[in-house]
């Protein structure tokens, strides 16, 4: 493992954005991991963890600590319990896999399904890592499906260098939460138990499939995003402010404060979809920042609604 200096961040992230971390490492085995927390101890320097960089803003002036890029990227089956195919009518079998921490989700997915498992489907072309997935317990809200309720267990390592091993209900997940946004710890591999249907390959396919259009068709497109930039609102916000169908969408609340297509600098709120905030090209993370409080005052102030960002932001 290498530390280098002074290494831009934008190459690294959705957004194109980013100032330098002043220290940096790429960690492709559990043991460069080790050694790289194991560095930033010993030299009293925070530690950022980045996986796919498609749910993070970095700051214009950088990271004033260690940022570690994962890279570790093997998928194992690890057990398989249950009816045989041949001995049994309709074959069924509780399947577990593991995955590296840096293992991009839509990798994991597509290994799943091309193995008949039943499970990870509503998460195909979901962009980020596995890693990343687990600290904000990723979701397709369209099919209320939570990335969390597919794991068994994980592997973690305390920022003081101990590994440990935990059980799904460690991580308390709800919606965009899990324990590890505020213990720090760093995933280093996660067990998701899926059911293995054998003669359903065809139909398993199809759900992806059908989850990874949706997401194409409501999402916009063209230029660099981070996804959805606020966290949808709580049901008792939609039922106090009698939202249309009790909708929880953060981002009908920012477009009914009239910042849908509203832009700052090279940043804009997408015209499709307002909860986007688009890189035109040369955006600053100053840009992006302004409109993140731009539409959380807005809100406020109409709706007495307070937004959460489900974006990371990283060095402010």
């Amino acid at each position: 493992m290498t530390i280098q200096k002074n290494i831009p961040l934008s190459q690294y992230t959705n957004w194109r954005i980013g100032g330098s971390a002043d220290y940096f490492a790429v960690a492709e085995t559990r043991d460069e991991l080790i050694s790289a927390v194991s560095y930033a101890q010993k030299n009293s320097l925070p530690v950022f963890v980045l996986g796919g960089g498609t749910n993070v803003l970095v700051s214009d002036s950088g990271f004033r600590g260690l940022v570690i890029k994962n890279k570790m990227n093997t998928i194992t089956m690890t057990a398989l319990k249950g009816s045989v195919a041949g001995l049994d009518e309709k074959p069924e079998r509780q399947a577990f896999v593991r995955a590296d921490a840096g293992v991009l989700t839509n990798r994991l997915v597509r290994y799943t399904c091309d193995q008949a498992m039943s499970g990870l489907e509503n998460f195909l072309g979901q962009p980020g890592t596995v890693g990343g997935a687990m600290y904000i317990n990723a979701h397709n809200m369209n099919q209320n499906d939570f990335f969390g309720d597919h794991v068994a267990e994980a592997e973690l390592l305390t920022l003081e260098g101990e590994l440990k091993t935990v059980p799904q209900s460690y991580f308390q997940f709800g919606y965009d939460e899990s324990t590890i946004q505020h213990s720090k710890d760093v995933v280093v591999s996660v067990v998701v138990k899926l059911d293995q249907r054998a003669d359903e390959k065809d139909a398993i396919w199809a759900k992806a499939e059908a989850a990874m259009k949706y997401r194409h068709e409501t999402q916009p497109k063209g230029y660099p995003t981070a996804g959805c930039t606020f966290r949808n609102i709580s049901p008792e916000d939609a039922r106090r402010i009698e939202t249309p169908n009790k909708t929880r969408s953060a981002g009908y609340l920012v477009d009914q404060c009239g910042l849908k297509g509203h832009q700052i600098g090279n940043a804009k709120f997408s015209d499709e979809h307002a909860n986007f905030i688009l890189n035109l090209g040369g955006a600053t993370a100053a840009d992006i920042k302004r409109l993140i409080d731009t539409a959380k005052e807005k809100v406020k102030e109409k709706f007495g609604v307070d937004l959460h960002e489900e974006v990371v932001l990283v060095g402010f």
